[in-house]
């Protein structure tokens, strides 16, 4: 998988990978309610974002990983762009699944025509 420019060993299919995704992404959450609930200044404000999201990918692909990504800079637009970028390709992913799922199970109401005609002409 790509991020930015950078290539990262990560699959959202795997469930370890997933479970990483999930507990992160838990944790962002819970510090952007806390983070609304202080005081602090504009540049304060957008630091802390950053810090969050940087923390983010440390813990979901890796330790460094945010330095690699973001030069040490907390550009507030450029952290949410990464951000924003790999939930769309949970998303994304999780539609190409659906797809095949969709593809190899025919739904209900399919099955059920099916029984009830079996045998009839």
């Amino acid at each position: 998988m790509k991020i930015k420019d950078l290539e990262v060993n990560f699959d959202f299919l795997d469930a370890d990978d997933a479970e990483k995704f999930e507990n992160a992404a838990k944790i962002v959450l819970e510090k952007c309610k806390e983070k609304q609930k202080k005081e602090m200044s504009y540049s304060e404000s957008i630091k802390e974002e950053c810090k969050v999201i940087e923390e983010f990918f440390d813990k979901v692909f890796g330790e460094g990983i945010s330095q690699k990504l973001f030069n040490g800079k907390k550009n507030l637009g450029e952290h949410i762009t990464a951000f924003e970028d790999i939930v769309k390709a949970k998303i994304e992913k999780q539609k190409d699944l659906q797809t095949v799922y969709d593809r190899y199970q025919p739904n209900r109401e399919q099955r059920r025509y099916n029984q009830y005609h079996k045998g009839r002409k």
